[in-house]
């Protein structure tokens, strides 16, 4: 028997957003730390030391571990 999965959602409603390759990779990343119970503070000192990139450049911190967090809802 073959099962059949079907979404639903309104007309319109686009709640589902197309993130880059690079987004699901830092997404991944950010939901392991996370998942290892650390801390804004402590996922920016694993990402500097393990030399992950910040999407936009530059160095991380803890304001852009937590917006990247909320943009990517970890």
């Amino acid at each position: 028997m073959k099962q059949i999965k079907v979404a639903v959602r309104k007309k319109g409603s686009r709640s589902a957003q197309e993130f880059s390759e690079a987004d699901n990779e830092l997404k991944q990343t950010l939901e392991r730390l996370a998942k290892k119970g650390l801390n804004p503070m402590q996922m920016c000192q694993k990402l500097i030391e393990h030399e992950v990139k910040h999407p936009g450049g530059g160095d991380w911190t803890y304001d852009r571990v937590v917006e990247e967090c909320e943009r990517l809802k970890v």
